[in-house]
């Protein structure tokens, strides 16, 4: 559903004013959104339940932050400033929780090559089927492969949110893309 820039600077106004009825309408706008993004970076379905919901109630406390003033007060300005909290939100959250998890993981010996991908199964797969695989990936590589690819940060940026050194970010894309060239490699073979 698109919004007018008056319909979104009236719902950002109320919430603001802890209107229910305009964060109500703020998340039925959002909420298709938000989950897209929160799905890039968790591994179960309720966590991206959970994500959502707490993206959105830091939303609410923070949107006095989105000052009218240095942004636009337009769908794609609103998204892109949302997107950053959702997508702060999810990092936060892995930190917390998964501070293991966002270790560097090694290959086994077995998957140091790199397979060819047929082009034919790239352009099978559909976008479900592609999030699938890259829910799949341990965490540190999905992490830095959606940060990368697909919301657009740099390496320096990446390091900076996660924490870790430009290299580690570097290593960890290059892994990434490895494990899906490992499970594209699988599809291939399947689809032989």
């Amino acid at each position: 559903m698109s919004l007018t820039d008056e319909q979104i600077k009236y719902m950002i106004d109320g919430c603001r004013k802890n209107n229910r009825q305009s964060q109500r309408d703020l998340y039925e706008w959002l909420q298709g959104y938000a989950h897209s993004i929160c799905k890039r970076y968790a591994n179960e379905i309720n966590l991206v339940e959970d994500l959502v919901m707490d993206g959105f109630m830091k939303i609410y406390k923070n949107i006095a932050q989105y000052d009218t003033s240095n942004y636009a007060v337009s769908e794609a300005a609103f998204k892109g400033w949302s997107k950053r909290v959702f997508i702060n939100n999810c990092i936060n959250y892995s930190r917390k929780y998964f501070s293991d998890a966002i270790s560097l993981d090694e290959l086994s010996e077995q998957q140091q090559f790199e397979p060819a991908i047929s082009e034919n199964i790239m352009h099978n797969l559909g976008y479900q089927e592609i999030i699938q695989m890259v829910m799949r990936l341990p965490m540190s590589y999905k992490t830095v492969f959606c940060l990368h690819c697909i919301d657009g940060y740099s390496h320096q940026e990446i390091a900076h949110l996660l924490g870790i050194n430009e290299g580690t970010s570097k290593s960890n894309l290059f892994k990434a893309k490895r494990h899906l060239q490992l499970l594209l490699s699988s599809i291939s073979k399947l689809n032989g």
